[in-house]
């Protein structure tokens, strides 16, 4: 018990890195158990059906957490400030109940209906859908633990429980992977399926543990006084994340009509090339998201700045040599975590060159992930709204085009595009939008940075990938002389991690 009050008061700085500490085993455990599904069963129709309805359900509750942190965690927050606590809890509670009762309509619909849903917005054929129906129906009872849980891990993070969310995962990871051991024998692919639906079970009710007995909340339901801005803001930020929900579905879409396998060696190379988002970026946001929120509703414009500007070249400096390194490496770690068992070599090259692409613009979700914070904290839902209808549209269009053109590879093409044009964009954004925020600086440090990270990713391609070296010796050196001349091209151009804020070196 003192350890979870411990966590409760922790600074932002103390909370953000032992958040981060507990990301990284909870990611790991997680990426993990890809490893596993990859070892065991492949990449065939089933474990696409899998990664099909997993995507989706997780997509198809994303539309419904969007307003957790984009209207809901701010306005709560504002209620503690401007009211007192019991007035926020009645607020979040109020809309727990909202979202249950849509976790238990949707996945009943999903569960008399699924097949037929599933028919309308896959490729599979029709045949597969049949012979693997149960994975389909089990697989829409994702949908109401994802809400559920997500939200409930929003208000421990608004409660500042920074770390406890990603304590709770690795549990439910490890209960899934004990489950894959226990149930392979008898359900194959399906045990992955039931194991999640097992773990997400106790997530929920250790969440709501924590909540009641450790947090002291009282989960009693009445319905509040929520002002007409809420509602405005709620539907377009509905409105936006439908957008967003169809852009990610599109590809999904296009993939299961390639043929056998390909949505799994897709999702095995993105899990690789999304570790380090998955691992730095959704903690850093989070957090700096909180701050963000107390900031904006102080006025303290010159501190949102500092947070943005501290944040997103952190992010940066860290995602630009992240992403060139599995560029350059892509095969040998996708040969060091999957070539075993049932993973052929052929799904190792198409795994590696999915990776390779998708790994090219990570840096740029780090940066539109503390963007949007801004949007959130500064509650501009309308014009957030647009841009993300736009940058949607676009995606989608450019997903097709390249699809077209060059097949499966298509998608992380059309990725690259948007990622770049709105790593660009956010510029006239903030400028028009956020004129205290000085993305232009971001932009110049951002250049730098990947000047330098270039200039050694092609030393290492054209160098160290030629040699006849193993997997593992290829990574082990390629890293060593990677962050060698790295720091030594830091120390060159007399640039650290960031130029220190002129507040901060008074300070």
């Amino acid at each position: 018990m003192s350890f979870f009050r411990l966590i409760k008061e922790e600074s932002y700085s103390r909370g953000m890195a032992l958040s981060v500490l507990f990301n990284i085993i909870s990611k790991g455990i997680l990426f993990l158990l890809t490893i596993i599904i990859a070892r065991y069963f492949g990449s065939d129709i089933k474990t696409d059906i899998y990664f099909f309805v997993f995507a989706t359900m997780i997509l198809f509750s994303s539309f419904i957490n969007n307003i957790d942190t984009a209207v809901l965690i701010p306005e709560s927050m504002r209620l503690r400030e401007k009211e007192d606590n019991e007035n926020a809890t009645v607020f979040l509670n109020y809309f727990l109940l909202i979202y249950l009762v849509i976790g238990v309509l949707f996945t009943a619909g999903m569960y008399l209906f699924g097949t037929i849903v599933f028919g309308w917005i896959s490729k599979f054929p029709e045949a597969d859908i049949i012979t693997y129906r149960n994975y389909f129906l089990l697989g829409s009872f994702f949908f109401i633990f994802h809400v559920l849980t997500n939200y409930l891990n929003n208000i421990l993070t608004s409660l500042k429980y920074f770390s406890l969310p990603m304590v709770i995962s690795s549990i439910k990871s490890c209960i899934v992977i004990v489950c894959i051991f226990l149930l392979k024998a008898d359900y194959d692919v399906l045990s992955v399926i039931l194991g999640g639906l097992i773990s997400y079970a106790i997530n929920l009710l250790i969440q709501i543990y924590i909540l009641y007995k450790i947090a002291g909340w009282n989960f009693s339901f009445k319905k509040p006084k929520i002002r007409k801005a809420i509602w405005h803001n709620v539907f377009y930020s509905e409105l936006g994340q439908a957008a967003t929900v169809a852009s990610s579905m599109f590809p999904l879409y296009l993939l299961s009509g390639f043929g056998s396998g390909i949505i799994s060696v897709m999702n095995y190379g993105k899990n690789i090339a999304d570790i380090p988002n998955t691992l730095v970026t959704s903690q850093f946001a989070n957090v700096s998201g909180i701050k963000l929120n107390e900031q904006a509703a102080k006025e303290d414009y010159a501190g949102m700045n500092d947070t943005f500007m501290d944040t997103a070249k952190f992010m940066v400096f860290i995602m630009v040599p992240l992403g060139c390194f599995m560029f350059v490496f892509s095969e040998p770690v996708v040969e060091l975590f999957y070539k075993h068992g049932s993973f052929t070599q052929e799904a190792v090259v198409a795994s590696a060159k999915f990776m390779q692409l998708l790994s090219i613009t990570i840096f740029s979700i780090g940066v539109n992930a503390v963007v949007t914070r801004i949007f959130i904290a500064m509650q501009a839902i309308k014009q957030s709204f647009f841009y993300q209808l736009f940058l949607n549209v676009l995606l989608i269009a450019g997903i097709w085009a390249f699809t077209k053109q060059y097949g499966e590879y298509g998608y992380p093409y059309g990725v690259i595009l948007i990622n770049s044009i709105n790593f660009i964009g956010m510029y006239f954004i903030c400028k028009k939008y956020f004129k205290t925020i000085e993305y232009g600086k971001l932009l110049k440090y951002s250049a730098k940075i990947m000047t330098v990270n270039l200039a050694l990713a092609a030393l290492l391609y054209y160098v160290l990938l030629s040699t006849d070296l193993g997997s593992f010796y290829k990574l082990l050196f390629g890293s060593i002389i990677y962050l060698v001349l790295f720091i030594l091209m830091m120390r060159i151009k007399g640039m650290g991690m960031y130029e220190t804020n002129s507040k901060n070196e008074k300070a």
